[in-house]
């Protein structure tokens, strides 16, 4: 019944139905990336996957917050990407060597809803939280993925965007086999140099990706890209 509700059901509209507009709908999530990284201070010892939080605002599919990390998913380590979906991109971007206008990731907002999951936001902490910011926080039963569908299918294309399996240390670089060099020797990235390219590809998805489905009317009347920015 449960793989039934969530793969194979018949889904009647779409995730933006009912919303007033951008910032009504913030969902997000973690997985961890398809790589291996290694070690800043020592390029010889190897610092396993990365984690990777995204943020994502439901009605324009932009991706307003994200954060890498190495810790397991929380929301010790969610409340670092809800801060970043919430406050100015510039510095954040400067910090990592990326010049940007404000116009080029316009997202410091506070939204009316935040979608997430029971293992970060189930707690006083998270409720606390979002109460004195007077969000609300939706939180999802177990096994239901398909309820925040916007940001679970924004993490694939995040990292076929970067090229991350691709690269050395990356999951799918080789085919493992019998007597192969194993592909996490290989890994060369660190943590800083993998958050600089998942930055770059937040910004060629917020500015390039095209749903042409989601312009109303007006929009089309308007002449509106049908694009996140």
């Amino acid at each position: 019944e449960t793989k039934w509700a969530m793969d194979h059901r018949p889904i009647v509209g779409n995730a933006h139905h009912g919303l007033r507009g951008p910032c009504h709908r913030f969902e997000i999530d973690a997985t961890i990336a398809d790589v291996y990284l290694v070690s800043r201070f020592n390029r010889n010892w190897i610092i396993g996957r990365p984690v990777v939080y995204v943020v994502i605002d439901v009605m324009s599919r932009m991706i307003v917050g994200l954060h890498v990390g190495l810790e397991g998913p929380s929301w010790n380590i969610a409340r670092h990407a809800l801060f970043n979906a919430f406050t100015d991109k510039v510095a954040y971007c400067a910090s990592f060597g990326i010049v940007i206008d404000p116009a080029d990731w316009p997202c410091e907002h506070l939204p009316h809803e935040v979608v997430g999951d029971r293992g970060e936001m189930l707690g006083e902490a998270a409720e606390q939280a979002m109460h004195k910011l007077s969000i609300t926080l939706d939180i999802l039963p177990p096994f239901r993925a398909d309820w925040k569908g916007t940001v679970e299918s924004s993490f694939r294309l995040l990292q076929s965007r970067g090229q991350i399996r691709w690269m050395p240390g990356g999951l799918k670089s080789r085919e493992k086999e019998r007597g192969q060099r194993d592909y996490r020797l290989d890994a060369t990235l660190d943590l800083h140099q993998f958050t600089s390219i998942m930055i770059r590809s937040v910004l060629d998805w917020n500015h390039h990706s095209r749903d042409p489905k989601r312009l109303s009317k007006v929009m089309i009347g308007q002449n509106v890209e049908p694009t996140p920015i």
